[in-house]
């Protein structure tokens, strides 16, 4: 690719300058090789800006900046280096990577879903209704990347623009017809998946999280609003109308849109909700027709993200039968209200609820399954992330203190913060005269949690979900809520 094409795919029109072949695209510094173009982002924590000098040592060609004052011209005619300034180097570096793979959106059908919680159990049942349909299909998530059944390690829920568009260029290689990605609030305020237009924008909910990165509700609306923006003349805005955002959203988008809800006006609606441990039975109603059907899943969270999938499916032209096949499918997504039965009687649920409104979604569905008669306890383990939204720990205590029985407040990834004022954060709100304990560890929290169960008691293990890792101070190690709850049963097998 050319510095001129590389030019004009932001701006237009040509370079008035000298016109070179660029072999890569990189924003790390570390990663340039001879014949780069490196593009200088002004993150959070570090200015890519610092590592200018570096990136022109190690063979870089082209230097696009947003501070002119770095690269002076002189010192660009000294060494053949050509630079370009732009307003927004986090928009040039999407257009860029966009541009130097093939512009990959633009054969896909792109899929994206945004909104506080929903979006890795939506993703994956549109997933798996595309599949059900014949498609080949890339997932972009939180818990892992797909091409069709291969799986790649995810390092962010929605990754950098360049990262981004190289998985799609690889999706399309091999064959998938359809992406579906999680599209995060982060993401779309940092642009990194600016220049993709979307045949399908889905938004789930909106509800407190991330306010140490976006300060307000507001603000937090503002980013998700984004996505909106990106969606082709001729795709669809799938909206939640039980959400007072999603209300909002309507009067936002320019498209077509499709709504759903349980208890607002909606295009889709469901009654005859029914469910237990061993799964829900629904019928999904519109002006036209109605269908019923079952599915594993459970909880009326888990009911939005199928009228979500079922939405977006019939944006997209897929028959009911398809639609379906494609959500009985899905047993369960990893960390999201996994059960593990013991053989003593108890269950234990693992969620990667770390908002205010997930915990409770996730109590609420307990209380909601469990049997009227010979009801057991609600065992409630779970801490808050350190070097995040700190309002929102007391929100949780108050939560879990007045959903479950007793409460044993632990770690998550505490990060640089002291955990145990994590945890006065999170008891400071617990309101109701829940039994309340304190273990900073999270594994002996567990453990504790599992000694006290009784036959017919549930466990909520919040927070985690799928998430394999801890992370305590500077050190990330690995722990599984899983493997810690697996290996005690066998324990007590073994006594």
């Amino acid at each position: 690719m050319t510095v001129t094409k590389l030019y004009q795919a932001e701006y237009g029109q040509p370079a008035l300058m000298r016109n070179s072949d660029i072999k890569s695209v990189q924003y790390d510094s570390r990663k340039i090789q001879p014949g780069d173009c490196f593009v200088a982002i002004k993150g959070t924590k570090v200015d890519g800006h610092i590592y200018v000098q570096d990136a022109i040592t190690k063979g870089a060609k082209v230097i696009v900046v947003q501070d002119d004052n770095v690269l002076p011209d002189s010192l660009c005619m000294h060494s053949s280096v050509i630079k370009i300034v732009v307003p927004d180097t986090r928009k040039a570096l999407a257009i860029l990577s966009s541009n130097f793979y093939g512009n990959p959106s633009d054969t896909l059908k792109m899929i994206g879903v945004t909104g506080t919680n929903g979006k890795t159990t939506s993703t994956h049942l549109i997933k798996s209704i595309l599949e059900a349909a014949g498609e080949k299909v890339g997932l972009v998530g939180t818990i892992e990347y797909k091409i069709g059944k291969e799986k790649l390690p995810a390092a962010h829920t929605t990754p950098e623009s360049l990262e981004l568009n190289a998985l799609l260029r690889s999706m399309l290689d091999k064959g998938c017809t359809y992406a579906v990605m999680e599209v995060s609030s982060h993401a779309l305020s940092q642009s990194r998946v600016g220049g993709i237009d979307y045949d399908i924008a889905v938004f789930t909910n909106l509800t407190q999280d991330h306010l140490d990165y976006h300060g307000t509700m507001e603000n937090y609306f503002e980013a998700k609003k984004i996505l909106f923006t990106q969606i082709k003349p001729t795709g669809y805005a799938i909206i939640n109308n039980d959400d007072h955002y999603g209300m909002m959203l309507h009067d936002f988008v320019k498209c077509k849109t499709i709504s759903y809800a349980i208890s607002s006006a909606a295009d889709f609606r469901v009654k005859n909700l029914k469910y237990d441990f061993r799964g829900t039975t629904l019928t999904i109603e519109s002006k036209n027709s109605e269908i019923s059907f079952s599915t594993n899943l459970l909880g009326k969270f888990n009911i939005y993200n199928i009228l979500a999938a079922f939405s977006s499916a019939v944006a997209l032209g897929i028959p009911n039968e398809k639609i379906i096949e494609g959500i009985r499918n899905v047993k369960s997504v990893r960390g999201r209200f996994e059960r593990i039965e013991s053989p003593f009687g108890w269950t234990a649920i693992i969620d990667y609820a770390h908002t205010p409104d997930a915990l409770e979604n996730c109590l609420r569905t307990i209380h909601e399954i469990m049997p009227l008669q010979n009801r057991g306890r609600i065992i409630t383990v779970f801490g808050a992330g350190g070097d995040r939204d700190k309002t929102k720990r007391p929100l949780m205590g108050q939560i879990a203190g007045d959903y479950s029985d007793i409460v044993i407040v632990t770690s998550d990834n505490p990060r640089s913060e002291d955990p145990e004022k994590i945890i006065d954060e999170i008891i400071s709100g617990i309101t109701r005269r829940a039994s309340v304990l304190r273990e900073v560890d999270r594994k002996l929290a567990i453990k504790r949690a599992i000694k006290c169960a009784q036959r017919g008691d549930v466990i909520l293990i919040a927070g985690k979900g799928h998430e394999d890792y801890q992370i305590i101070g500077q050190t990330k190690m690995h722990f599984s809520d899983f493997e810690v709850v697996e290996s005690l049963i066998n324990e007590a097998n073994k006594e």
